[in-house]
């Protein structure tokens, strides 16, 4: 789909695999080096099986699970003696099943629930689970407890698991600071640092002159013949890749709000903003808008991206965590309002002109984070680092519902089953993600070793929650 762009790049030019991270494009920055280190390799091979899609949030910082999904059946862990400043009464949560309840903050996560497309999964971890954020989060991405320092991600394993002789041109999107452990490999993927910046630093006539002059930039070396062909098509695809970028026209895509249709369903800026959200929220949202775009950009095809995904950071709440009010709560209700918006406009139920085609059906949202939070709080009014958290899954093939947090999966005391200190995890996270990457995403069965080292010995599918219809 063209958006006000000359673009006349094809959808089977643009990238390839390849990789590029770029924030500002000018000439003192053309070639990063993991693209020319991948320009070559196997990325032609790229292919995702079906048009199953993905779309990941990761909380960095540890989140507390605690008062996420509340427990409030257990009163004898959660209560205003173990948390006096953090204790959020049942009165002011949202009841899930008469165990469970939400934090007030993630209201708009209720139509989702309602309508069964909403999982909420609790205790979720892996045994003897790492306090290092550092640690934690590469664990979390990489997906073997035993190798905190593997740069590598599950996904990006499943990615190549998962390939065929017949090309995908753009498989993963991220936009975020950095490109997330999560996809990173031997081949390298698009990672939009800045979105309204992901474009040649300059403008016409002068965009289209380096444009043009990338494309053959390399056609007449001397002394360096042997690196023609590796120059050639990094040039050629860095200028397709910021061409079908632009074709986009991101900054021009305002989808609306059915209910409300004054507000903008991603809110980007003070003028887009009508929801009241804090001005340090419009980072992740102009960096979800992206992710989300590239999905439907990629819909009806079998060349688009399949993986996209963002963060939300500030969840390490040592102080001033609050309880319906704070940090904590601030952040939720950012998540809250991502996930809605994520809902209604790949449900086709945006206001929107484009009117792009429904794709909630293919599609699985997730967050992660890297570990919760302690079950006491501390003394200056927020948690330390501990073990076990929840998280979220939505989607049109997510069995709803609340799982690991009811009367016969929350046993007295497992708030402090670890270390007296820590909530005890029931479930693997390797069990949950690669029940996604199976089910949804269709990954075959007998890979899951590949992409999760050790599953099958560890006996990991038997904590399969069954969370994919």
């Amino acid at each position: 789909m063209q958006h006000l762009s000359t673009c006349s790049c094809s959808r089977r030019k643009f990238l390839k695999g390849s990789g590029v991270t770029l924030a500002g494009f000018g000439l003192t920055s053309l070639f990063p080096t993991p693209l020319i280190a991948s320009t070559l390799s196997d990325a032609d091979a790229l292919q995702i099986g079906n048009n199953r899609k993905m779309l990941f949030i990761f909380m960095r910082g540890g989140n507390d699970g605690l008062n996420t999904v509340i427990p409030h059946g257990d009163t004898a862990g959660y209560n205003d003696t173990n948390r006096p400043n953090l204790y959020i009464p049942p009165g002011a949560a949202i009841d899930l099943n008469g165990f469970a309840s939400l934090h007030p903050a993630l209201a708009d996560m209720t139509d989702a629930y309602n309508a069964g497309e909403l999982a909420v999964v609790h205790r979720v971890g892996y045994a003897n689970n790492s306090r290092s954020h550092f640690d934690g989060q590469r664990i979390w991405e990489n997906g073997d407890p035993t190798q905190t320092q593997l740069f590598e991600g599950w996904l990006y394993r499943y990615i190549v698991e998962n390939a065929v002789n017949v090309g995908v041109d753009l498989p993963v999107l991220t936009a975020q600071a950095s490109p997330p452990v999560l996809v990173r490999g031997a081949e390298t993927f698009v990672n939009v640092t800045d979105p309204d910046s992901f474009a040649y630093n300059a403008i016409e006539p002068k965009r289209s002159k380096i444009a043009d002059a990338l494309r053959d930039v390399y056609s007449n070396l001397v002394g360096l013949e042997q690196y023609r062909p590796v120059l050639s098509q990094t040039g050629v695809k860095l200028a397709d890749t910021l061409d079908e970028y632009d074709s986009w026209d991101q900054a021009n895509w305002d989808p609306k709000d059915p209910d409300t249709p004054a507000n903008s369903l991603f809110p980007v800026s003070p003028e887009t903003n009508q929801v009241g959200f804090a001005a340090q929220s419009y980072e992740f949202f102009a960096s979800l808008k992206v992710a989300v775009l590239s999905l439907l950009e990629s819909s009806g095809n079998n060349n688009g991206t399949r993986v996209a995904g963002t963060q939300i950071v500030g969840w390490d709440t040592h102080s001033g965590q609050g309880a319906t009010n704070g940090t904590q709560a601030q952040l939720l209700t950012w998540l809250g309002y991502a996930f809605r918006s994520v809902r209604i406009v790949l449900k086709g139920q945006a206001i929107d002109p484009r009117n792009y085609a429904p794709i909630w059906d293919d599609t699985l949202v997730t967050t992660l984070s890297e570990f919760g939070r302690t079950s006491l709080q501390n003394g200056n009014g927020g948690t330390d680092h501990a073990a076990a958290s929840c998280l979220f899954m939505q989607g049109g093939t997510v069995n709803g519902g609340v799982y690991n947090c009811d009367n016969s999966t929350w046993p007295a005391g497992v708030m402090f089953g670890v270390d007296g200190r820590y909530l005890l995890e029931r479930t693997d996270y390797r069990s949950i993600f690669w029940e996604i990457l199976r089910d949804h995403m269709g990954a075959a069965a007998g890979g899951v070793d590949n992409i999760f080292p050790s599953y099958t010995s560890l006996g990991l599918g038997s904590q399969e929650l069954g969370v994919i219809t």
